[in-house]
């Protein structure tokens, strides 16, 4: 055998099958976390039910003023979140945009009297930290 044979036997091999392609596996789905809140109207009255079953609720009748408060995130869920404050004029309750039934909501909302579609539409665009009063009740 000489000094180069092996070099010899390397050149004659048939080159390496090469690696089967394996696509990456799928990441697992994003957890969406505004799926877990619930909103709705029934007949006068606004109803958020949390991810925790708590349920809150507030007649229209009581409704001071309706806002939405927007984040420079970008994440869903945590972009904008509605704020209704009740007769006292403290937050009631909140939820995120996103929620399952926000939209048979906020058409009830935008059914009230003075409610300001041009901030509505701002507030659901805004890429900015901001809050906009999109519904308050006239003062007496």
């Amino acid at each position: 055998m000489g000094l180069f044979d092996w070099f010899r036997r390397l050149l004659k091999a048939p080159p390496p099958a090469p690696a089967p392609v394996v696509a990456p596996a799928p990441p697992p789905p994003a957890s969406e976390p505004e799926s877990g809140w619930h909103t709705g109207c029934e007949g006068d009255t606004l109803w958020v039910l949390d991810p925790e079953g708590k349920r809150r609720a507030l007649q229209l009748a009581h409704l001071h003023a309706v806002a939405i408060q927007t984040s420079d995130t970008g994440m869903p869920g945590n972009d904008l979140w509605w704020l209704f404050y009740g007769p006292d004029e403290d937050v009631a309750f909140t939820l995120p945009g996103g929620a399952t039934g926000e939209g048979a909501m906020a058409e009830r909302i935008a059914a009230l009297p003075d409610f300001h579609h041009d901030l509505y539409a701002a507030a659901i665009r805004s890429t900015d930290v901001d809050t906009y009063v999109i519904w308050q009740r006239p003062f007496d």
